[in-house]
């Protein structure tokens, strides 16, 4: 395996995981769970999913870059 295929094998965990993170978010948004600990949590878990997101799309990115020089 080379390094464009890693790239693309992240960049499509990437797009899953920020699809399962939206999906979290409209659910959480359209339950009625009343502000609590739990819903603490639970934004917390979205935004810590995005942010693994963004890193490995970042990660995609420079693995593409450095292949193609």
């Amino acid at each position: 395996m080379n390094k464009l295929d890693i790239a693309d094998k992240l960049i499509t965990y990437t797009n899953q995981l920020d699809n399962i993170a939206e999906l979290m978010l409209t659910n959480l948004n359209n339950s009625d769970i009343s502000k609590s600990k739990e819903l603490d949590r639970l934004y917390f878990l979205i935004n810590y999913a995005k942010q693994i997101s963004n890193g490995l799309y970042n990660l995609a990115m420079k693995l593409q870059r450095n292949d193609a020089k």
